[in-house]
């Protein structure tokens, strides 16, 4: 009986009826994000942009002659959600990663890719450790995780910059979310570019993402009469920040970084709270040139509405990691992340070239509103 099974079984294998065999019919991605959740909105925007280049790619005849599968994965913002969906999507054969898209989760999943060898690029996690540390405990950056978004540091500091030269502000404050690792990057950096342009950071309060009244913080902060406030959360409480800073008068400019994405969406019934916010973003949906627009129109098409900045992330994400995929010529990761290191290529985000942290050196918008439209106050390349 047994060496009737083995004959099956042999046979099964050398006419690739065995479903193992089958799915190496297709090159697996694995993308993680969070699509339910507080944040949400991230995940879903990043996941739009690299469904489309991946149906692109696959209606002009797919990746060295197969399809490419991406499977997602839930992390819903949180760290152990998303070490569960990289210990599934390993199980699932994917030797490629997109994600995670938010910092914490990023930060978590970060070293098991690295311990597996496996190409990883984020759309969108900012913080310098998720490309890996450079210290006491660990000589060299994790040589196959990349970024394709700017980091914290380099946010916060042009929106420092931004104060000083554009806003000519002299006095700046800012409030943050103390356990958070997003937004303490954004402080830490913000507070000592200001310091060393010659601004006064007149006040610093903090309180926790996702909170419901900012109030004492933000009477603090008014008391303080600010230029400018750096509020380092995501858009949800952003907004929050926005309407209960008018309730206890504040009047300043609002700056955020790239987190502040769809805040107009939280403020429809009142505009003009958007009439002195600015922040800092990778994508202008404007720009003239040829990459942008098709991308726009694409995008356009399949979705019915204008791409933001983390729609564009993901897009480039998913071009930037299966370009590298056709340049090895194969699907394994070592070769794979040796293309992904001479990476050198247009996108729609900008010209992207890696430096030996995997952190892309890129151009950076910095956005303001008209009647609650997004709209271009100045470009910043580097």
């Amino acid at each position: 009986m047994k060496k009737v099974l083995c004959v099956l079984l042999s046979a099964l294998l050398l006419f690739g009826c065995v479903p193992a065999l089958a799915q190496e019919d297709t090159i697996k991605v694995g993308g993680i994000a969070p699509l339910t959740g507080s944040v949400a909105v991230y995940g879903l925007l990043v996941q739009a942009g690299v469904d489309l280049y991946i149906e692109q790619i696959n209606a002009a005849g797919g990746l060295l002659g197969k399809q490419v599968e991406m499977i997602w994965m839930d992390d819903t913002n949180d760290a152990v959600e998303a070490t569960n969906a990289y210990n599934q999507l390993v199980s699932q054969g994917c030797k490629l990663l997109i994600g995670p898209v938010t910092t914490t989760p990023t930060l978590a999943v970060a070293p098991l890719a690295y311990a597996d060898g496996i190409p990883m690029i984020t759309p969108s996690a900012t913080a310098y450790a998720v490309t890996g540390e450079l210290g006491e405990n660990q000589d060299e950056p994790y040589g196959n995780v990349f970024r394709a978004c700017f980091l914290d540091p380099y946010q916060a500091e042009l929106m420092a910059m931004f104060a000083k030269d554009y806003l000519q502000a002299e006095r700046v404050a800012v409030l943050y979310d103390n356990t958070n690792d997003y937004s303490i990057g954004l402080y830490e950096s913000f507070v000592a570019k200001a310091e060393e342009l010659g601004m006064e950071v007149v006040a610093t309060e903090n309180n926790v993402e996702g909170d419901a009244d900012y109030t004492p913080q933000l009477i603090k902060i008014a008391d303080a009469a600010p230029d400018a406030l750096f509020c380092c959360y995501y858009y949800e409480t952003a907004a929050k920040v926005l309407r209960q800073g008018v309730d206890v008068g504040l009047d300043a400019w609002v700056m955020g970084a790239d987190g502040f994405a769809d805040i107009e969406n939280q403020v429809q019934d009142d505009l003009s709270l958007l009439d002195k916010v600015a922040f800092c973003d990778s994508f202008y949906a404007q720009d003239e040139s040829e990459l942008v627009q098709s991308f726009v129109e694409s995008f356009v098409a399949k979705y019915g509405e204008q791409p933001v900045g983390f729609n564009a992330l993901g897009y480039d994400t998913a071009k930037i990691l299966l370009t590298a995929v056709e340049t090895a010529g194969e699907n394994e990761p070592a070769s794979v992340v040796a293309a992904m290191d001479a990476t050198d290529m247009d996108c729609v985000t900008g010209h992207i070239v890696f430096d030996e942290h995997n952190d892309p050196t890129k151009s950076a918008f910095i956005k303001g509103f008209e009647d609650g439209v997004p709209t271009l106050l100045t470009r910043i390349d580097p």
